[in-house]
């Protein structure tokens, strides 16, 4: 996963927000030099470079701290780090809505209604969801099960817009929460499809995708529009790391 943590720590080396007050007309780059956070982090440039490049392939505990410090990550870009560091097996195929843990989802989401209600996999795509869930995402009803995809339709369907009036956080969210999702098999070639197929759509998703966003989302408070009203609405997501599935609850808001 080398390849994978230098791509990392190079986009997050660059990201706008770290560049330094300076009065120097001259600079020119977004973020930090290579140089300046090898130096903030109290590792060699040269040991830095090779970390990027690929070339060091296990960095010690101390020195991912002191990068997640230098380049003010969250926990969860924290953790994704560790977890580029070790190799991970390649994860075999998720299980299918119509095998035994299909039933179990079902009776889960029919259980909290009225409330919306879903379970997403790891590209989030809907495996189980009560009506009221399918409701938020106006013409997921009428859509084939396998294109129920959260993620897609955030970035891809114009009523997205419509529907959620915090469009740019949740679509952003939904681009950081795949990257979290896939952290241990980032090769996946599912992944690489999908990837593929949302950074030709969309300029949007590729930029994002490009900044190696991840964070998992676990609670907030939104404003969705239905029937013409707009509502405040609180979600709830529980992750279910093993099935390599996340349920989410929507709730009123408090």
């Amino acid at each position: 996963m080398s390849r994978e943590l230098g791509d990392f720590l190079r986009a997050r080396r660059t990201d706008p927000a770290l560049s330094p007050v300076t009065t120097d007309a001259r600079r020119r780059i977004t973020g930090l030099r290579r140089e300046e956070v090898a130096s903030a982090a109290g590792i060699s440039a040269d040991y830095y470079t090779r970390l990027e490049q690929g070339r060091e392939h296990h960095p010690s505990d101390a020195v991912l701290d002191a990068l997640a410090r230098v380049l003010s990550l969250t926990p969860d870009a924290r953790s994704h780090v560790a977890r580029l560091r070790e190799p991970r097996p390649t994860i075999e195929a998720e299980p299918a809505a119509t095998d035994a843990l299909g039933p179990r989802l079902a009776a889960l989401v029919a259980a909290v209604r009225p409330n919306p209600a879903y379970v997403l996999d790891r590209l989030s795509t809907m495996v189980a969801a009560n009506p009221e869930g399918l409701q938020l995402f106006d013409g997921f009803a009428d859509a084939a099960p396998t294109e129920r995809n959260t993620c897609r339709y955030l970035l891809l369907d114009p009523r997205a817009r419509l529907v959620f009036a915090e469009w740019e956080d949740l679509a952003r969210g939904a681009v950081a929460q795949l990257r979290a999702a896939n952290a241990d098999d980032l090769r996946s070639p599912a992944l690489a499809d999908f990837v593929a197929e949302l950074s030709e759509a969309s300029d949007q998703f590729a930029l994002w995708w490009g900044e190696h966003l991840v964070e998992r989302r676990r609670a907030s408070t939104t404003h969705v529009r239905s029937d013409g009203k707009l509502q405040a609405r609180r979600y709830e997501v529980l992750h279910l790391p093993e099935d390599g599935l996340r349920m989410t609850l929507w709730l009123p808001a408090a």
